[in-house]
């Protein structure tokens, strides 16, 4: 089966739209005789979402949509660096097997030389996915990001930009972005002992999407609601990329949990 068919064969919501339209120009393929591929012009498609805690379509339309988003990403500092290629060959090869991983690597390589209706895209797909699957999406994105061990101004706006247009909340952004970005400032933590971790860089309340000045109670209720959106469930499924991606993710919330519960013991 060529590549064209075995993509578009398992493809729902993606088929159609600005989604599909970026696939089908580097495939091909016309999408349907209404949709013109590629000439820059405007999109439309239909949704059968049926609320906020259902996708729609096959985890075949979340990887394509994922494959668009990291285009995005890739392309925003104007080189493609190795670092990046890899990350994404390890998603595209668990997902699609050696061949059609191969294969689609070639189209995301030329797909980031298009311009990308960012807005459109993100549209797309929060008609389509529960917020779950959307605030896993920016978490993976954020790991391509920082893949060479840095980010740059322009992947954080892109990755913000993102987020915004998924709907993601400013608290959960401001979670992703800590734990993959980290403590920026240097300054470390006042009246903290090596027993409360001093090598940690991250700012632990952030991680959990709130204040310092949080309660017990309140840091308690933060760490349970952070740890239920990396329930093994919440991420059963979403490709195997993901599920990795979700398991280490867990392990910096566990992490800023146990940091905050030291800091506040030691003050007592």
């Amino acid at each position: 089966m060529s590549i064209t068919k075995w993509l578009f064969a398992g493809l729902g919501w993606a088929f159609g739209g600005p989604i599909g339209a970026l696939l089908g120009y580097f495939i091909g393929k016309a999408i349907s005789p209404d949709k013109q591929l590629g000439d820059g012009g405007s999109y439309s498609y239909t949704s059968t979402h049926r609320g906020p805690y259902r996708n729609t379509g096959t985890q075949q339309d979340i990887n394509a949509a994922l494959m668009v988003l990291i285009a995005a990403v890739m392309k925003v500092d104007g080189a493609v660096k190795k670092s990046e290629l890899d990350f994404v060959k390890r998603f595209l090869l668990a997902n699609y097997g050696e061949e059609n991983g191969k294969q689609m690597l070639k189209v995301l390589q030329q797909m980031v030389e298009r311009d990308i209706p960012i807005d459109q895209v993100c549209a797309q797909i929060k008609v389509n996915t529960d917020y779950s699957t959307r605030y896993h999406m920016v978490d993976f994105l954020f790991g391509i990001g920082g893949a060479d061990g840095e980010f740059n101004q322009a992947e954080i706006n892109m990755l913000r930009l993102i987020a915004q247009y998924l709907g993601i909340s400013s608290s959960d952004y401001t979670s992703i972005f800590e734990r993959h970005v980290g403590y920026t400032d240097g300054s470390g933590y006042s009246g903290s002992s090596s027993s409360t971790r001093s090598s940690y860089n991250k700012d632990p309340y952030r991680v959990l999407g709130i204040d310092s000045s949080a309660t017990d109670d309140e840091v308690k209720k933060a760490y349970r609601r952070m740890a239920m959106k990396y329930h093994p469930d919440r991420v059963a499924g979403m490709s195997e990329e993901l599920q990795r991606n979700a398991a280490e993710q867990m392990k910096e919330i566990n992490e800023a949990y146990e940091v905050i519960k030291q800091r506040r013991a030691n003050l007592r």
